[in-house]
C-alpha cells in the first residue's frame, strides 16, 4: 500500500511539475546585432543602462519572409542573446545582465519587461557572455511597429577599461 502510495504522488508531482509546450515554431525573428560602450571607470554602485528607442520590431518582414500569416502566430518567447567584448576583454567585473523590451511609450522599462539576463557572472575570465531567455511572450509588443531596449549591466567593481560590447539576439514566433 505505501509503494502505491509513492509511486500515486511521485506520478501527481510530475504532472503538476511538468511545463506546458511553447507549441511548433514557425520562424525566428534575428534582429541586427546593437552596438555600445561602457566607459572605463563606471561606477559599481549603479546599473549601467543603455537604451535604444524607436528600434523596429521588423515582424511584417519576418512575417513575409516565413510563409505564415499573422493569425498563426500565438506567441512569441526569447530565444537566444550573446553579449560579448568586441575588443576580446575580461568582463569579470559584471555581475550581472538584463535585457528588457517595452513599448515605446513607457519611460523605463521594468523588471517585468526583462527578455534575457544572466546573473554570477563576477570574478569569471569571459568575454562572451551567453544570455538565458525570459519566459514572457512578447507577441503583443514585436508584432507591432516599434520597441524601446534597454540593457542594464551590474558592475561588482569599478569597469577598469572602456569596453566596446555587441549584443545579438533573437525570439521564436510559435503555434500552440
Amino acid at each position: 500500500m505505501m509503494r502505491l502510495i509513492t509511486i500515486l504522488g511521485g506520478a501527481l508531482l510530475l504532472l503538476a511539475a511538468c511545463r506546458k509546450d511553447q507549441g511548433e515554431a514557425l520562424f525566428d525573428l534575428n534582429y541586427p546585432p546593437r552596438s555600445f560602450t561602457l566607459a572605463a571607470g563606471a561606477n559599481p554602485g549603479l546599473a549601467q543602462v543603455f537604451t535604444f528607442n524607436n528600434q523596429p520590431t521588423l515582424f511584417q518582414s519576418f512575417l513575409n519572409n516565413s510563409g505564415h500569416t499573422a493569425d498563426e502566430v500565438e506567441g512569441i518567447q526569447s530565444r537566444f542573446a550573446r553579449l560579448s567584448s568586441e575588443d576580446g576583454f575580461d568582463l569579470g567585473f559584471l555581475t550581472g545582465v538584463s535585457v528588457r523590451i517595452c513599448p515605446v511609450t513607457q519611460d523605463e522599462c521594468t523588471f517585468a519587461d526583462e527578455v534575457f539576463y544572466r546573473d554570477d557572472l563576477f570574478r569569471r575570465n569571459i568575454s562572451v557572455i551567453n544570455l538565458d531567455p525570459g519566459l514572457a511572450d512578447k507577441k503583443e509588443l514585436l508584432s507591432g511597429n516599434l520597441y524601446k531596449m534597454e540593457v542594464l549591466l551590474f558592475l561588482g567593481d569599478v569597469s577598469p577599461y572602456a569596453v566596446d560590447f555587441r549584443l545579438e539576439y533573437g525570439f521564436t514566433a510559435y503555434k500552440k
